[in-house]
């Protein structure tokens, strides 16, 4: 919210709460349990919590409520095909804090992750926040999900190309996105990067925080068993609430940020460089169109006066004087026959 001042507003993140997190779900039972208390876990904690059970027969809801945490709500909906867009809408609805995130139900958040987006909303007033995000792979290794910055002018024109940022790193502002319609139910796959989209495109501003605070486990082609990604979920879990283990894990999710900065960094120059390029080649163009130009005025020119001399023959026949200059060089010739015979 704006606080209001001398100068422009400063913009300071509401009380303790100012966050709610809803977490789409269908069978995840063990997972979506690890990932509510990454949430409840946080050094900013949320508001509210809403898990968007979509026809669970695993006893999702249940687990849920067992968790004795009266800031989480387990909505028991009736499944949808897909993955049930239409119950985010229902998140929208019931939320109650100034901002909603989506948290995917296997992924995890380390323990700063509001409390970052807080600062940056603090500090820029955006009303779609993001933060980098890693891709934990079924061996354990990483890989950078972060995205792009669409605070960034020329970042955010490739969000209309592809999707460039997991859904669980995005935050965005509840009457933000109520405005922009909400989720689109009727989309089988991309409903958040068609949300983003229409998010962006309507000029709403978005900001990114700079630490790496989601780890991202993609279940799209993952072959592994689901006992095994419960275990690694465990794993994971562990390590990022401990503080010593997590000491240890950020320099290695930094290292990762900062490579793709770098990359980021050099496809810029190298984009860079084509702009001065076709610059270079503009400009030549444009000197080529100069040159043709002098030419086209002076073709131009003559046409004008080999037109002017047209209609000037056209008046002398039109006006028979040609037969007249036959009948005077005719007699020019009888004269100068009768002066060469001499007297």
């Amino acid at each position: 919210m704006a606080v209001e001042g001398i100068g422009p507003p400063v913009y300071v993140s509401s009380v303790a709460g100012s966050f709610t997190i809803a977490i789409p779900t269908h069978d995840r039972r063990e997972t979506v349990l690890l990932a509510i208390q990454s949430a409840l876990a946080q050094s900013e904690p949320p508001g509210q919590v809403l898990v968007l059970c979509d026809g669970c027969t695993d006893g999702t809801a249940e687990a849920v409520r067992g968790l004795g945490d009266e800031r989480v709500e387990a909505l028991e909906l009736e499944k949808l095909a897909g993955y049930a867009y239409e119950h985010r809408n229902r998140s929208l609805e019931l939320a109650r804090g100034e901002m909603i995130m989506w948290l995917g139900d296997d992924d995890l958040l380390l323990p700063d992750h509001l409390e970052r987006l807080a600062e940056t909303f603090a500090r820029t007033g955006a009303e779609v926040l993001q933060a980098p995000a890693i891709a934990v792979w079924p061996d354990d290794s990483l890989s950078w999900a972060g995205g792009l910055d669409w605070g960034i002018p020329v970042m955010a024109e490739r969000l209309a190309r592809a999707n460039t940022t997991v859904m669980s790193a995005v935050c965005v502002r509840v009457e933000t996105a109520r405005a922009a319609g909400g989720w689109n139910g009727a989309l089988e796959r991309e409903a958040d990067w068609d949300l983003w989209k229409r998010l962006i495109a309507g000029g709403a501003p978005a900001a990114m925080s700079y630490e790496p605070t989601v780890l991202h486990f993609r279940a799209t082609g993952r072959r592994q068993a689901w006992s095994d990604r419960v275990r690694q979920n465990e794993r994971w879990f562990a390590q990022i609430s401990d503080a010593k283990a997590l000491a240890v894990l950020r320099p290695r999710l930094r290292a990762l940020r900062d490579e793709r900065d770098a990359q980021w960094l050099a496809e810029l120059a190298a984009a860079n460089s084509r702009v001065v390029e076709l610059d270079r080649h503009l400009d030549e163009a444009g000197g080529e169109l100069e040159r043709l130009g002098g030419r086209l005025a002076r073709a131009e020119a003559e046409v004008a006066r080999l037109s002017d001399v047209e209609r000037t023959l056209q008046q002398v026949y039109a006006g028979r004087w040609w037969r007249l200059r036959l009948r005077l060089l005719a007699l020019r010739r009888r004269a100068s026959r009768l002066l060469s015979r001499g007297p």
